[in-house]
């Protein structure tokens, strides 16, 4: 599969740039491929480079700690799977899914990464189909980003859009957990 601008549109932070800038990101990509129950990412590690996935399903999950009779342990909270439409994905999943699915033509996940030095992982990610995926280095967008520098803001202010996202979730969850948690100690 060679990439294509029209392949880089379909991310959404990617889709209101113009077709030769589409270009020069499609041109420092290198394309991957790996089978099922691959980790793509770790959460709490630090990354340097975003995931543009074109075909396939990966599942996002956060590290919980569960307390056991031996004590706490950490364990993996499926929170999202994503699946591509444009091609589906060519394999069944290996799992069936707990979570929503949320299906999109292609999606870029790490986004963080083109914005951050070092940033922070902020959960783990595998695939759960076969996976035809590209990887976009800072660095890499960091010299387009320097050619052709009216694109920074637009791809900044997608990727605060995201962070605001997350964070309304995020406040949502805490404060769910919080009520339980109150309720639990009021029993």
């Amino acid at each position: 599969m060679k990439l294509s601008k029209n392949d880089i549109k379909k991310i959404n932070i990617f889709n209101s740039l113009s077709d030769n800038i589409c270009e020069e990101i499609s041109n420092k990509i290198k394309l991957k491929e790996c089978k099922p129950n691959n980790k793509l990412f770790s959460e709490g590690e630090t990354g340097s480079s975003m995931i543009l996935v074109f075909q396939g399903q990966i599942e996002i999950s956060k590290n919980m700690a569960v307390k056991s009779s031996d004590g706490f342990l950490v364990t993996q909270k499926p929170i999202i799977r994503f699946e591509t439409t444009d091609p589906p994905p060519d394999s069944d999943p290996i799992t069936e899914s707990t979570v929503k699915i949320s299906k999109n033509s292609a999606f870029g996940i790490g986004e963080f990464s083109l914005v951050l030095d070092n940033a922070i992982r902020t959960a783990n990610v595998y695939s759960t189909t076969n996976l035809v995926y590209g990887i976009l280095k800072l660095s890499d967008f960091t010299d387009i980003v320097k050619k052709y520098p009216e694109i920074g803001g637009k791809i900044y202010f997608e990727v605060a859009k995201s962070a605001v996202q997350n964070l309304a979730i995020a406040t949502q969850d805490i404060s769910n957990l919080t009520q339980a948690f109150f309720y639990v100690l009021n029993r």
